[in-house]
């Protein structure tokens, strides 16, 4: 056993092992191995020639031959290795992914026939030859790259609730709200001569009330949905809550008080009349009506009209009107102030909570809702949740819409189909 098989040994490493290791680990070896006598060589120099000359002579005659040998197993695992490259690659051209793969594959997909051999010599493999691999073919049991998920539910489109935020809001403190209208008023004020009865004025009074009603919606849904999809609570209560609002809005337009309705605006407004503009105006268009309209309700003495809801397509027809059939030019009572549009200063709100070719226009002001406590979301059991392991999430609104009775002129509704035939000169 010469010296670097002596360092093997301490290493823990055999001949064989040795052999069986890559030409980088081989090198590692023999680059500590050299090392190691490089450094004894040092020593033995830096102490003195004359005393360890035979020694020194020796150890550079063992590093000598210790590098042509290393030099020698190096070249040959090298050239080994380069032949099984080779011999691969020459093969890769032949079936697309190499012998290693195919083997590979072959004796999995032939396990049993394998097994078989060990008692019937007859048993035959068959191995699959390779192809073109495609996620179409190749991918089962599920999406391979996983696709990107976004955050959140894609709801779907939803009406802006708009009539909420421009009529009056107050609280109701019992379950019904009452008022005193002044009606049948008689007499007026006037001169009186000497000696002659004074001018007499007399009204009734007439108590009338609204009764608060309720307006509910809820979703029942699994526990496992509640608890597995992250972002389903938070949706649920936003889909009631949305539709919820929506549906107050709906009743505060046009709620016909019958049931558990609410007494909507559009119920008890006053229908447009064109009075002494009956037949008067050329080319009447929905401008033209509005403007009416405004004039009905300042006759009754109202407040000035504020806000007109009406469709969507009422918005762009009336953006569209020009002066006449010969002046091309748009009417310049229509403003856009910060996104909305108006006429003579009354706000257009489009929206389809209204009809299309209706309106509603008014002093929205003079119209109150009135809340019984807060809209609320609640989670619970109903019937036999409990053993189907469901849950019911209910919202609920408490409230009235009021629009007391000597304030209801202050509203005019409308078809403008209807009304323009109205203004319309014969």
């Amino acid at each position: 056993m010469n010296k670097f098989e002596n360092f093997l040994t301490e290493k823990g490493i055999n001949k064989e092992q040795f052999t069986a290791k890559s030409a980088e680990e081989m090198a590692g070896l023999y680059n500590e191995y050299n090392e190691k006598n490089a450094t004894l060589l040092t020593e033995l120099i830096e102490k003195g020639k004359e005393d360890n000359a035979e020694v020194i002579k020796s150890l550079k005659k063992e590093i000598t031959e210790n590098q042509i040998a290393q030099a020698k197993a190096l070249n040959e695992t090298l050239k080994q290795h380069g032949l099984m490259i080779k011999k691969l690659s020459e093969q890769e051209k032949v079936d697309g992914l190499g012998v290693v793969n195919s083997i590979q594959k072959g004796l999995e997909a032939n396990k049993e026939s394998l097994l078989k051999i060990k008692g019937d010599r007859s048993a035959t493999l068959n191995f699959k030859a390779a192809g073109t691999m495609l996620i179409s073919s190749n991918v089962s049991g599920g999406n391979v790259p996983v696709e990107q998920r976004l955050s959140g539910m894609d709801a779907i489109a939803s009406r802006r609730v708009r009539m909420l935020d421009v009529v009056t809001r107050g609280t109701a403190e019992s379950n019904v709200i009452s008022w005193v209208s002044q009606a049948n008023k008689d007499g007026a004020a006037g001169g009186t001569a000497e000696g002659e009865l004074k001018n007499q004025i007399d009204f009734d009074l007439i108590v009338v009330s609204e009764s608060v009603k309720k307006r509910t919606a809820f979703i029942k849904v699994s526990e496992e949905m509640v608890n597995d999809i992250s972002f389903m609570t938070a949706e649920i209560n936003n889909e009631l809550m949305r539709e919820l609002l929506k549906d107050v809005e709906s009743q505060v337009y046009e709620g016909d008080n019958v049931g558990s309705n609410l007494n909507g605006i559009k119920t008890v407004a006053t229908a447009f009349a064109a009075g002494s503009f009956a037949g008067t105006v050329d080319n009447a268009n929905e401008a033209d009506v509005l403007t009416v309209a405004m004039n009905q309700i300042q006759v009754a003495e109202q407040d000035d009209a504020d806000y007109a809801f009406v469709h969507p397509n009422t918005i762009t027809t009336l953006k569209l009107i020009k002066t006449s059939t010969t002046d091309r030019r748009y009417i310049d009572r229509l403003a856009m102030v910060a996104g909305q549009l108006s006429l003579d200063g009354v706000v257009l709100v489009p929206t389809t909570l209204v009809t299309d070719g209706e309106y509603l226009i008014g002093n929205f002001a003079s119209a109150t809702v009135y809340d019984k406590g807060e809209m609320n979301i609640e989670v619970g059991r109903d019937s036999d949740d409990f053993t189907k392991n469901l849950v019911t999430v209910l919202a609920e609104w408490r409230g009235l819409c009021l629009v007391k009775t000597n304030r209801r002129p202050a509203f005019i509704t409308g078809v403008f189909a209807t009304d323009k035939a109205a203004l319309e000169t014969p």
